[in-house]
C-alpha cells in the first residue's frame, strides 16, 4: 500500500492539452452547387477557393455539393432544392446542369442570393461570374459572395 501510494504522489503530471481552437461563424452558409465533377473541375475549383477566401475574411461557412448521376436539369433540381432547403444564404453554381436549376427554381427560395459561374444568358437578380479567364473566376467569386454575405448582415 505504501507502495502504491508513492508511485502516485511522485506520478508524473499530465501535460495540459492546448484550450482547443473554435471558429465563431457567422449566420450565413455560402452554397456551391457544382456538375458531376465535384472540385475537380476547374472552374469549380476556382470557385470554390474564392469562397473559403470570403469564409475566412469574414467567418461565415462554406459548403458544397456536386450533382450525381444524369447531368440535366431535372436531376440538378433535386440538389439545388436541398441547398435551397439548408437555407442557404447564397448558393452559387458551376456547370450547364446547376446553372440550369438555379435558373428554375431560384423562385422557391426567395430570400436566397445567387451566382452563376459561366452560362450563357443573364438572369435577372442573379449575379455572373465570367468563366473566362479562369484566373480570374476565384477573384470575382469572392466578391460576390462577401457582397451577398454584406447585404444580408448588413456589413
Amino acid at each position: 500500500m505504501a507502495l502504491g501510494l508513492l508511485v502516485w504522489l511522485f506520478w508524473p503530471e499530465r501535460a495540459q492539452d492546448p484550450a482547443p481552437r473554435e471558429r465563431a461563424y457567422q449566420a450565413f452558409t455560402a452554397c456551391l452547387l457544382t456538375d458531376d465533377k465535384g472540385l475537380a473541375g476547374e472552374l469549380a475549383r476556382a470557385t470554390w477557393e474564392g469562397m473559403q477566401q470570403a469564409s475566412l475574411a469574414e467567418s461565415f461557412k462554406v459548403q458544397y455539393l456536386a450533382v450525381a448521376g444524369p447531368q440535366t436539369e431535372a436531376n440538378a433540381s433535386a440538389y439545388f432544392n436541398s441547398l435551397g432547403l439548408q437555407r442557404c444564404g447564397v448558393v452559387v453554381a458551376v456547370g450547364e446542369a446547376p446553372v440550369a436549376a438555379l435558373a428554375e427554381g431560384r423562385s422557391r427560395f426567395p430570400t436566397a442570393r445567387y451566382v452563376v459561374v459561366g452560362g450563357s444568358a443573364a438572369l435577372p437578380g442573379v449575379a455572373r461570374v465570367d468563366s473566362s479567364p479562369v484566373t480570374g473566376v476565384g477573384t470575382n467569386v469572392r466578391a460576390e459572395v462577401a457582397a451577398a454575405y454584406a447585404a444580408v448582415s448588413g456589413n
